[in-house]
């Protein structure tokens, strides 16, 4: 079951950072080698109000690579999608959860690739306020060489008992379309799969940033961020 929710209130959901490496900068084809989370109160330019919250639960089935697969079901949970629009540039931040997970299956979470960012700038991190929500940030990101795809890696930390933190992609965009929507006209078609360690997998239509109304330049990138290397490839 989706849930489709518009906010207009102003509320705070970014996050600040306590260093400038705490925020990863990352480009087509680099690697942040580490997260640490990041507070709300660190980085003014994220704060800003919550204008969509979308739910979208999903089931990853024993043997199967997209919906549905021919086994039994060794996941299920929500995937939680915020977008927030900085009080200071107008700028949008994707924010991400991975929630409510069903008990009593074996599936351990081990990434998720995000796709819809390639005519973007991206920043990424994870919130860990010790008032937030959920147990476990990602350890790890990666953007794919043509910059469409962000990974966000967990380890093997994320099973049925844990939660995820937000996680985000702060971008210079200031447009976003609903899901199921058609990238290739500026609608925001934007995918999300979501990797079990043991190679099962589901993929979702989310929201996205739109590619027909960039704000080239307006991201306050900062220098030195985030540590890159080389993505290992699956």
């Amino acid at each position: 079951m989706n849930c489709i929710q518009s906010i207009g209130v102003a509320v705070v959901i970014a996050a600040g950072t306590i260093a400038q490496a705490n925020v990863a900068n990352l480009a087509p084809g680099d690697t942040a080698g580490g997260l640490f989370g990041i507070t709300n109160t660190e980085l003014p330019e994220l704060i800003g109000p919550t204008i969509s919250d979308i739910f979208q639960d999903f089931t990853i089935y024993s043997g199967g690579k997209g919906a549905q697969g021919g086994g039994g079901v060794l996941y299920q949970g929500t995937l939680m999608t915020r977008v927030v629009r900085s009080n200071q540039t107008g700028n949008l931040t994707f924010n991400y959860r991975i929630m409510d997970p069903a008990p009593g299956f074996d599936g351990v979470i081990s990434d998720i690739d995000l796709t819809g960012y390639s005519d973007f700038e991206t920043r990424v991190e994870y919130r860990s306020e010790a008032s937030g929500l959920g147990d476990e940030g990602p350890v790890d990101a990666s953007r794919s060489e043509d910059g469409d795809v962000i990974n966000f890696d967990f380890g093997l930390i994320l099973d049925t008992d844990k939660t995820s933190r937000f996680f985000f992609v702060m971008t210079d965009a200031t447009e976003f379309g609903q899901p199921g929507g058609d990238a290739a006209n500026g609608l925001g078609g934007s995918l999300a799969t979501i990797y079990l360690q043991s190679g099962e997998s589901v993929t979702l239509n989310v929201v996205g940033p739109s590619p027909s109304i960039p704000a080239p330049g307006t991201l306050l990138l900062l220098s030195g961020a985030g540590l890159f290397g080389t993505r290992r490839r699956r």
